[in-house]
């Protein structure tokens, strides 16, 4: 398996991806607007198809996780840990002195993902995102990477 940089290119692949894994999934428009310099979007492949993604952006001292997915089949499989490993990692690079992320508060194995990966909840966005019985919160978690004087 190999992590490498994400293109316009891969876009059919994201939604085929995306489409399927989330009830509330990103469209084409969307993905199109998360390539440009303030952002690092990657995927893991196997044999040159993408089983796996994830959109990150950097603005001034902190990294956002804006989604990170991956395949049905392929869940389960550790692939999610190491694109966040991935991500984290990228993070660093970019000398980041946090990582953020939102994940719904219903989303109980990605909370779980990001705890194990060291990521707090640092607060909650009250009935943020749209769901199948209205509205349910989002929260916030963070991940402090270094320190600042």
């Amino acid at each position: 398996m190999l992590i490498k940089p994400l293109s316009f290119t891969d876009i059919p692949a994201l939604l085929a991806i995306e489409t399927v894994a989330n009830r509330y999934p990103w469209t084409e428009g969307v993905f199109k607007t998360c390539f440009g310099s303030q952002y690092f979007n990657f995927g893991i492949f196997e044999n040159n198809k993408l089983l796996g993604f994830y959109f990150g952006q950097f603005i001034a001292i902190e990294s956002q996780l804006f989604n990170i997915c991956v395949s049905t089949s392929q869940q389960g499989k550790g692939l999610g840990g190491k694109l966040l490993s991935h991500f984290i990692a990228e993070s660093e690079q970019r000398n980041a002195v946090e990582a953020w992320l939102e994940v719904r508060a219903s989303n109980q194995s990605a909370i779980h993902l990001y705890q194990k990966h060291g990521f707090i909840e640092a607060g909650r966005r009250p009935n943020y995102y749209s769901s199948a019985t209205g509205k349910e919160d989002a929260l916030m978690m963070c991940l402090p990477l270094r320190f600042t004087n």
